[in-house]
């Protein structure tokens, strides 16, 4: 890997900590975008030190997200792999497929999670309307997480 590859690797790598991707798919977004030419899978296993299976993983999960595309080389069987440039395909992909698939599943866990508090025989009121209190306010952060997601993905897709 070149100096300038392995810079691009590195901010990547620091910039996903803060969205919780996995630091491969960093790595490999990274290494992609970096290169001057689309890479096939055998390319980025000799640039990046990944098991083959966390590159698979790693290439599947951006290509949902749509991080990067694959295209084909006439004549030649490997895929080869290109970044999407625009930051607002990046955006919109990321909320696309993960947050909105966890706001979504958010709605199911504190349905059950408020199932479960109900259930709870407490004899100190304090202590329920704590629980309540804090069920609320998940509740909130729900709905709003609900209202102004798919208002970002609209404004990026």
């Amino acid at each position: 890997m070149v100096a300038f590859e392995a810079e691009v690797v590195d901010f990547f790598v620091d910039a996903v900590e803060v969205i919780g991707l996995p630091k491969s798919v960093a790595a490999i977004y990274g290494i992609i975008f970096a290169a001057p030419e689309p890479l096939t899978f055998a390319d980025i296993s000799n640039r990046l030190d990944l098991s083959k299976g966390s590159i698979s993983q790693s290439l599947k999960v951006l290509r949902e997200m749509g991080a990067v595309k694959e295209v084909s080389a006439i004549g030649e069987r490997a895929a080869r792999f290109v970044p999407d440039l625009e930051l607002r395909a990046l955006v919109s992909g990321f909320l696309r497929s993960k947050v909105l698939p966890q706001l979504a599943r958010g709605s199911s866990r504190l349905a059950d999670l408020e199932s479960r508090a109900k259930a709870i025989r407490d004899d100190d009121p304090d202590k329920t309307r704590s629980r309540q209190e804090r069920l609320e306010k998940l509740a909130s952060w729900q709905r709003k997480g609900q209202t102004v997601i798919p208002l970002i993905s609209k404004f990026f897709g």
